[in-house]
């Protein structure tokens, strides 16, 4: 969740910004008043519109394309930045003053999914997006990731799930094959890694990072779950649970891991891949732009593979969604434009604007997505991650999700440091989950 916030420090220095997993810069172009603001158009229909991406918006350049087919709709663009949106949008919809659509994490809509706050998109849609059934036009995951109560309550715009990015170029002067499960990872991590006197990786580690995110990876890869089936109670203080996050933190027991940690400040870990300390990282397709931006001298230097595997193939699934509030003032214009954002065209900008992954199908089988990449070597990145895509699982439907979030990564935290077992830090985070979720009923 915190990812697109992160983001913001990547964007001075890459000029790019994303989300998944992004923050946003505002900006202003409004003489209505409103900050960030900006209106167009005339007749009987408007909406308004808040958009979190930033510099590298896809949704900007698409108002203007949308104005130019619907003439009748003014649209009132709204630019605000992520934390901004996160803070406005439960008190804009309360207070009966709502967005007629946002843009929001998908780590978000479990909240504001049970607090009754997002439109029935299954009843406003009919089950159709431009014409064709919902089902048809995106993998089960990302239907998952938007039902809620049995009916759609938002449309994924782009999403995120994790491969591995590793240096190949690294891999091939070592000898070493690229790892396909987490005997191999361990073993390919281990001779990567180059090490410091006291045993400490210095160069080309893989990066441990301490959040829900990179934990759920391994947890779900392991058979295990953050909550149980019908989200009741906490699930991670469980075999599956500790053996994943033994496995996770094996990599700085053994020097091949470099921890890294809110001291280090940018999470996307560019620092540490421009000077080469990160030499293998799990992250979600936002990535594959932050490399190209970030770090163009290492062209050609790395690749994308799919995750190495535990007992199952898995991946936390999340992105951006569009949202139209429940009690908006013209929900019928507003899934017109929610519409225009899921055509192909439209989706493509997604990664061409912003590097971020679209979510359709249609535009994740398409062409342009899927030819070779000379930064990855000639190969074509998007269909590995369209491959984790279909076994990513969204995080629970449940209204304290953001606190139960903090919950998981402050016990996954302190047992990385090695200031708790694993048992004990995950019993932690169990205890706490289970007092949110009581609080709840």
């Amino acid at each position: 969740m915190r990812r697109l916030a992160a983001l913001a420090a990547a964007v001075a220095a890459i000029a790019i910004l994303v989300t998944a997993c992004g923050g946003s810069n505002s900006e202003s172009s409004s003489s209505s008043g409103s900050t960030g603001s900006e209106s167009d158009g005339g007749g009987d229909h408007s909406i308004t519109v808040w958009d979190y991406y930033g510099s590298a918006t896809p949704i900007k350049p698409a108002v203007e394309e949308f104005r130019k087919l619907h003439p009748d709709i003014k649209v009132d663009y709204q630019v605000l930045d992520y934390e901004t949106i996160q803070d406005k949008f439960s008190v804009a919809v309360s207070s009966g003053s709502p967005p007629d659509v946002a843009t929001l994490d998908m780590t978000w809509i479990p909240t504001y999914a049970s607090k009754g706050l997002l439109a029935d998109i299954s009843s406003l849609s009919g089950g159709e997006l431009n014409g064709a059934a919902i089902e048809d036009q995106y993998s089960q995951g990302a239907l998952d990731s938007m039902t809620y109560d049995e009916k759609y309550v938002t449309m994924l715009y782009d999403f995120d799930a994790y491969a591995l990015y590793y240096r190949a170029d690294k891999l091939k002067e070592k000898g070493i094959a690229v790892p396909e499960n987490w005997d191999e990872f361990r073993e390919a991590a281990s001779e990567l890694a180059e090490r410091d006197s006291g045993g400490k990786a210095k160069k080309y580690a893989f990066q441990v990072l301490p959040d829900t995110f990179h934990y759920d990876q391994f947890l779900l890869q392991n058979k295990g779950s953050i909550l149980n089936s019908d989200w009741t109670e906490a699930a991670l203080d469980s075999p599956a649970g500790e053996g994943a996050l033994e496995y996770f933190k094996g990599f700085l027991e053994d020097g091949s891991g470099i921890y890294w940690g809110k001291d280090q400040g940018d999470s996307t870990g560019l620092p540490g891949i421009k000077d080469e300390r990160i030499g293998m990282f799990l992250n979600g397709p936002y990535m594959m732009g932050v490399l190209k931006d970030g770090v163009p001298e290492q062209k050609g230097d790395w690749k994308v593979a799919l995750a190495p595997v535990g007992q199952q193939e898995g991946s936390y699934l999340g992105g951006t969604g569009l949202a139209i509030p429940v009690n908006a003032g013209d929900t019928e214009d507003a899934w017109t434009f929610v519409q225009f954002l899921l055509q192909k065209e439209q989706q493509l900008a997604v990664y061409t604007e912003a590097g971020a992954a679209p979510a359709t199908e249609e535009a994740l089988n398409s062409a342009e997505l899927n030819k070779p990449d000379p930064f990855f070597g000639g190969e074509a990145p998007f269909g590995v991650f369209r491959q984790a895509l279909k076994s990513a699982t969204p995080f629970p439907y449940v209204r304290s999700w953001t606190q139960i979030d903090r919950a998981v990564e402050d016990g996954v935290t302190s047992a990385l440091l090695g200031d708790k077992s694993a048992s004990d830090a995950l019993a932690g985070s169990a205890g706490r989950i289970d007092e949110l979720l009581g609080q709840e009923s």
